[in-house]
């Protein structure tokens, strides 16, 4: 009979039908027949899953106990009476031993495939393209704030004299009818602000500046027209906003010029959106006072990645992507010719400009293939769109957008499918690919050229070095954004009445606390898995200070975050810190389903598929004085929901000592909650869970959490599961982290290292 019916947070289906036994002495059940009979036509006769029934394999991390258990008491859905005891046994270890526990059985061909640059890769291959040439912007002093020079003005924006020079932490002022300085002329002054801004990740940015005088806003702007340009006066408040794509990571140029002339009132604000925010006087952190180079970045909308396995690819080819792609190379192609005398480090009557500018398209070309060209190359893409009657800029306009638009360049795995064997390109490409997102920069292939990109120890060490780049370190945050599922549009918002406290600028202080403890834990503590799950200390501000009810030092400025020991906060790892509580909660109650899928997936590596069919929770179907512990385990009480809300229920509910916001409590209205849960861990013992702590020190004891975690930053990393590699030993590395001998920031480096050197025979 085909088993028709799906229950949420289902692993697998099975179905069996009673078997005659003799009267005498009964022979040992036959669990491969009896699945063969009742259960193969819905599940393949290997458990591979039949399309339209259900597809998916049978594999899962059960114990063979509740496996047996779930059968015994779910199957068939038809009638769950028809299949008791020994039989449910019997096909229960047959599945068991059989396929469940071996995933490997089901891998489809696992070799690296062809695969467009995903958006992410797109953007920061051509801006590091460009940057080979305009030179990659680079912070070495770290001093937050702009500098301000403050000027007494002549005229209209025209400087006379200036008064003095400071940082400004940040750019928000109401000077009112008076100057900056008593010294200064009140009814005409300018000041003129420059640095950088540092976004920590990628995405749209709005930019906002408010004020009733003058004023001009260059983001990522040197030359040309500003980004926002209102330096003609108005006398009345107005606002003025720009938005632009940023990559995380790169710091960008930012000046704004400013002035008052005749206006009764002087006031600037200088404001931002990040794409996952709300509008905000842009923060000190983000601000420095190195000015840095500008950047060329693609500002083309581009559709979204393929998802379908979980993780972003560059899978599907379209109309609209082809037409997006197409439009970001015309756009490249004008930057270049606007640029192409800086590019080239030329002039117009210089008379070897056209010798420079071809040398200068020979590289681009070069370093956007990823490997030397050949003799046929240069003729074709550089030399042949040369000639008398055609000027240069339109010959390197051309040589543009045909680079971009090429596929040695849109499919960076080209190279290596393509040759027998893999060469020292190939393994460059992937390198940058892999750490970067981007492609090999110009001391690679210098490397190459002279040699030393054949040997372990000198791909290592660039390997090294390129860990050390700044981009290796935005490549592994936009990994933490996805993995804590962090890449939302939204904040997470509670009961306005009920918690007035929790407002949108508090949640963005929450996820901007957790990003920074992870940053400063990954990369400046070098931690290993168990301190990073652990979370030992956090960050925070006045503001969240003020709503979880923490001193705060009165010597520090209020909205700087600062380091707290995690247990002063009540908090026991990873999973309790209050953004993370809060996002995976409802508007006015805790969710312990929520928290409870999050930590089994991400803290515990527990295998969980979602439904087809979620069920919904309504509150008023309940009674108002239950818990919500109460509420869950009458919602979640049939045994076709608890196939996998054991193990949800079970972590869930030990975090219950922890409100919709994050706050730590003991009791819920005048009843005590019980943060105790009975677990089955993935070799079948039973144990008990004491509060968020007991839940912490499962995980540490636990291979699971480290092994999910290898392989979700191996798909991020190359966009390949770790299985199409034969290079990555996974279990080593499981085992390296477990037991700290591995940190994270070396298992980075591993794995792109050892991903990139598939099939590549070294010299010794």
């Amino acid at each position: 009979m085909l088993l028709k019916r799906y229950y949420p947070y289902l692993l697998f289906v099975l179905a069996s039908s009673t078997s005659s036994q003799g009267m005498g002495m009964t022979k040992p059940l036959d669990g491969k027949k009896l699945y063969a009979q009742n259960c193969a036509e819905c599940h393949g006769e290997q458990g591979e899953g039949v399309e339209d029934e259900y597809s998916k394999p049978l594999i899962g991390d059960w114990p063979v106990s509740k496996l047996i258990h779930y059968v015994d008491k779910t199957m068939p859905d038809y009638d769950p009476d028809l299949v008791k005891g020994k039989e449910a046994e019997a096909i229960s270890r047959f599945v068991f031993e059989t396929f469940y526990q071996k995933p490997e059985l089901f891998q489809k061909d696992s070799k690296i495939q062809l695969a467009r640059l995903t958006n992410r890769q797109f953007r920061q291959s051509v801006a590091d393209l460009f940057a080979q040439f305009m030179g990659t912007p680079r912070i070495y002093e770290y001093k937050t704030g702009l500098k301000g020079k403050y000027y007494n003005a002549e005229g209209m924006n025209k400087k006379k004299k200036m008064h003095t020079e400071r940082v400004d932490p940040k750019i928000s002022f109401d000077f009112g009818g008076k100057a900056p300085y008593k010294e200064m002329n009140p009814k005409k002054f300018s000041i003129y602000w420059e640095g950088s801004i540092l976004p920590r990740e990628s995405g749209w940015y709005e930019f906002f500046v408010k004020s009733p005088n003058g004023f001009a806003l260059r983001i990522n702007k040197l030359d040309g027209r500003p980004s926002i340009d209102e330096r003609v006066t108005a006398g009345v408040i107005r606002e003025s906003k720009a938005k632009i794509f940023l990559l995380g990571g790169r710091p960008y140029p930012l000046r704004l010029d400013y002035h008052k002339f005749d206006d009764p009132n002087a006031s600037i604000e200088l404001s931002w959106r990040t794409p996952v925010g709300q509008k905000e006087i842009i923060p000190n952190e983000f601000l420095f006072t190195t000015m840095v180079n500008q950047s060329y970045i693609p500002q083309q909308k581009l559709p979204p990645d393929d998802s379908s396995q979980g993780y972003q690819r560059g899978i599907q080819v379209d109309q609209s992507w082809d037409e997006a792609i197409t439009y970001a190379a015309l756009d490249a192609a004008r930057y270049a010719t606007e640029k192409i005398n800086q590019l080239a480090k030329t002039k117009d009557n210089d008379k070897d400009r056209k010798k420079k500018v071809m040398e200068i398209a020979s590289k681009f070309v070069r370093y956007a293939f990823r490997q030397k060209l050949s003799e046929e190359d240069e003729n074709f893409f550089i030399k042949s769109r040369f000639n008398e009657n055609t000027p240069v800029h339109v010959s390197i306009e051309k040589i543009v957008l045909m680079t971009i638009k090429s596929p040695r360049f849109l499919y960076p795995e080209w190279q290596a499918l393509a040759n027998k064997k893999t060469d020292s390109y190939a393994v460059a490409s992937r390198l940058a690919l892999y750490m970067w997102d981007s492609i090999p920069d110009n001391h690679i292939h210098k490397q190459i050229e002279v040699g030393h990109f054949r040997n372990k120890g000198h791909i290592e060490s660039q390997a090294k070095r390129m860990l050390q780049d700044p981009r290796s370190k935005a490549k592994f945050n936009d990994f933490m954004l996805h993995w804590l599922e962090m890449k939302t549009k939204e904040l997470p918002s509670k009961n306005t009445q009920r918690y007035s406290n929790f407002t949108p600028a508090l949640a963005l202080d929450l996820r901007r606390s957790l990003f920074r403890g992870i940053e400063k834990a990954i990369w400046e503590q070098n931690a290993d898995w168990h301190n990073f799950i652990s979370m030992p200390s956090i960050q925070f501000n006045d503001r969240m200070a003020n709503y979880y009810g923490l001193p705060f030092p009165t010597e520090i400025n209020a909205s700087v975050f600062v380091p707290l020991e995690s247990k002063k906060m009540g908090r026991s790892g990873l999973h309790t810190h209050p953004y993370i509580l809060a996002s995976h909660s409802y508007a006015e109650e805790s969710s312990p389903i929520h928290r409870g899928v999050f930590v089994s997936r991400k803290i515990l590596g527990r295998t969980l598929r979602p439904p087809k069919e979620a069920v919904s929770f309504r509150n008023a179907d309940y009674d108002p004085n239950w818990t919500m512990r109460q509420k869950v385990t009458a919602l979640t009480k049939p045994a076709n929901c608890m196939s996998c809300h054991d193990l949800i229920n079970a972590t869930g509910f030990t975090l219950e000592g922890f409100d919709t916001t994050g706050r730590t409590r003991t009791k819920l209205g005048t009843k005590p909650l019980d943060l105790s849960s009975k677990y089955l861990d993935e070799n079948g013992n039973e144990k008990k869970l004491n509060g968020a702590q007991g839940l912490l020190q499962e995980a540490l004891n636990s291979t699971g959490s480290s092994k999910y975690f290898i392989e979700e930053l191996c798909k991020h990393l190359a966009k390949h599961p770790i299985q199409s590699y034969s290079n990555i030993n996974f279990l080593e590395l499981s085992k390296m982290l477990s037991s700290k001998k591995l940190t994270i920031k070396d298992l980075y480096l591993k794995i792109a290292m050892q991903a990139a050197t598939e099939d590549f025979i070294f010299n010794n």
